[in-house]
């Protein structure tokens, strides 16, 4: 499944790269770089890239972020284990992608920090707690049958 995840993330980079202009494709080809750049250097292309989704539009910047951190995103989702019948492996990428845009939206950026580190952490984060959350709502339901049980 995270290699499908991979895939999807892929996907919908190849969909937007297309109408991306030629600058912002070579700095994304410079951010994606792990061999020849520098983590400085990929740091501060992430940042400007963050700031790009910030001015928009998300639709075509979104899905260059979720290309940059796919190989990161595909690990997480990996320590994140959905407990069906709860909520799915599909839903828990789907609250993934969701945490790293809201993370992109919000995050202050500043200079001199892991921008990768930074939205990774804030995903993590979030979604840990929804997984909390969610759980704790599903296994307070009950099904109809067993109120219309406890009605007799």
């Amino acid at each position: 499944m995270a290699n499908r995840f991979a895939i999807e993330l892929r996907a919908g980079y190849e969909q937007v790269a297309a109408i991306l202009p030629p600058d912002a494709s070579e700095r994304v080809a410079r951010a994606r770089d792990s061999i020849n750049g520098e983590l400085a250097e990929r740091n501060r292309l992430l940042a400007e890239v963050v700031v790009a989704y910030r001015v928009g539009p998300p639709q075509l910047w979104g899905p260059v972020i979720l290309d940059l951190l796919a190989p990161s995103l595909v690990e997480l989702l990996a320590w994140l284990r959905p407990e069906p019948p709860a909520f799915d492996e599909e839903e828990v990428r789907q609250q993934l992608v969701m945490e790293v845009l809201r993370a992109a939206a919000r995050i202050p950026i500043r200079d001199g920090f892991d921008m990768k580190v930074r939205l990774l952490a804030r995903t993590y984060k979030y979604v840990v707690r929804w997984l909390a959350r969610e759980g704790l709502r599903q296994r307070a339901q009950c099904s109809y049958e067993a109120l219309r049980e406890l009605g007799r």
